[in-house]
């Protein structure tokens, strides 16, 4: 009878290890480098002569918005707080 509470202690112990593991990032960064990681193998995985920094370039590009994006979204008058004559 030992054994076995032993042994249902040591499977809750690894059931709960593995749950752990199997979380998503909470952070931003992590998850970013995550979508980064993923694009880069299928990338690499489906043309065997891409190098490495091409498909980080590639995938970088793709995650990534254009900085001229960024620039152009402004907020409209009545969302920053001015009124409108």
């Amino acid at each position: 009878m030992k054994r076995f509470m032993t042994l249902i202690g040591l499977c809750s112990v690894v059931l709960a290890g593995a749950h752990a593991v199997a979380a998503q990032p909470a952070s931003v960064s992590a998850n970013f480098k995550r979508q980064i990681n993923d694009c880069m193998t299928r990338r690499m995985g489906a043309n065997r002569s891409l190098s490495y920094n091409d498909a980080m370039r590639m995938c970088k590009e793709r995650v990534q918005p254009a900085k001229e994006a960024l620039a152009s979204i402004s907020p409209t008058p009545s969302e920053s707080g001015t009124k409108v004559p």
